[in-house]
Parts: structure tokens; sequence; C-alpha cells
């Protein structure tokens, strides 16, 4: 058995080779290349991700600090808001999850609290982990 793979391996490589060696008839005359990467468009680009990135943080901690004064204040439809806002920026956190399921939970919504309460538990979340098995336990009772 070992003698057949590896006689099929060899005569793999022999067919990718003989298939890859240049012919006669190939052309040898240079074939002019543009530089691929521009140095000054390449550094606009860079600077242009770096300042997004710094705007999406910069509206993930503005939209996070809304959301924490929501919750402070029991404000469950805005801390959904602002909570979303915040993720929408695609800085995660598993303190925005935990205190979005917990508006979800008090809002009644308790699928959204269970779904939101696993994302916070995903990104380490004790909160989340700790409301993840009480509501399962709440669930498991009404039953």
């Amino acid at each position: 058995m070992k003698k057949k793979l590896l006689i099929g391996s060899l005569l793999c490589l022999t067919l990718v080779d003989v298939k890859a060696q240049v012919y006669s008839y190939d052309s040898t005359v240079p074939v002019p290349v543009m530089e691929l990467y521009d140095k000054n468009l390449m550094n606009s680009y860079l600077n242009t991700l770096a300042a997004t990135a710094a705007r999406r943080e910069q509206n993930y901690r503005y939209y996070g600090d809304k959301a924490m004064e929501a919750f402070d204040n029991r404000d469950w439809s805005h801390v959904v808001s602002y909570v979303n806002s915040a993720l929408a920026t695609q800085f995660y956190c598993g303190t925005l999850y935990y205190i979005r399921g917990y508006a979800y939970e008090q809002l009644g919504n308790l699928r959204a609290a269970k779904s939101d309460y696993k994302a916070g538990k995903k990104y380490n979340c004790v909160e989340a982990a700790e409301a993840l098995d009480a509501l399962k336990a709440r669930m498991k009772r009404k039953k």
C-alpha cells in the first residue's frame, strides 16, 4: 500500500513538473510591469484606515458610556439602542452584551436576553455567565 502511494505521489509530482516547463514557443520578451504599490497611495490608504479606526473607537466609547448611563437610569429601551450603536463599531465587549441582555430581560424578551448573555459569556464576562445560568434555571421552572 505504501509503495502504491509513493508511486502515485511521484507520478503527480512528475506531471506537475512537466506542465510547468517552459516550451520553445513561449515568449522570453520581458513584459513591462507597473509598480504594484504606489507608496503615496498606500500611505494615504493606511492613514485613512487609522483615522477610521480611531473614529470607530471614539464612537464605541461614546455609545458605551451612554449605554451605561441609561443602564444606571433603568432606561431599558435606550440601553438596547446605545449598545446596538456601540457594537456596530465592531469593537466588542462582554459587559455591553451583558447589559443589553439584562435590558432585554427587563423588557420581557427572554430569547434575546439569553442570546446576549451567551455572547457576553463568550467574551469572558462573568456577570453574563451568571445571568445566563439564572435565566436558564428560571426558564426551566416556567416549563
